[in-house]
């Protein structure tokens, strides 16, 4: 193989690559965005939940 087609090999393989990690890092982010979005969905439990019980008959 000469030296040009290894160039052009590298240079597609080093490509692929960066762009490989790029969708990645994307991927994780938007994951960390969802999870986020997620927590703050939760609603905290009222502070006076459980703290009676009604056992009327």
């Amino acid at each position: 193989m000469d030296i040009a087609a290894l160039s052009i090999d590298y240079s597609l393989s080093k490509t692929q690559t960066e762009v490989g990690i790029q969708v990645l890092k994307k991927i994780m982010d938007t994951s960390q965005t969802n999870n986020a979005e997620m927590l703050a969905m939760l609603v905290p439990p009222s502070a006076t939940l459980g703290n009676s019980i009604d056992v009327s008959i």
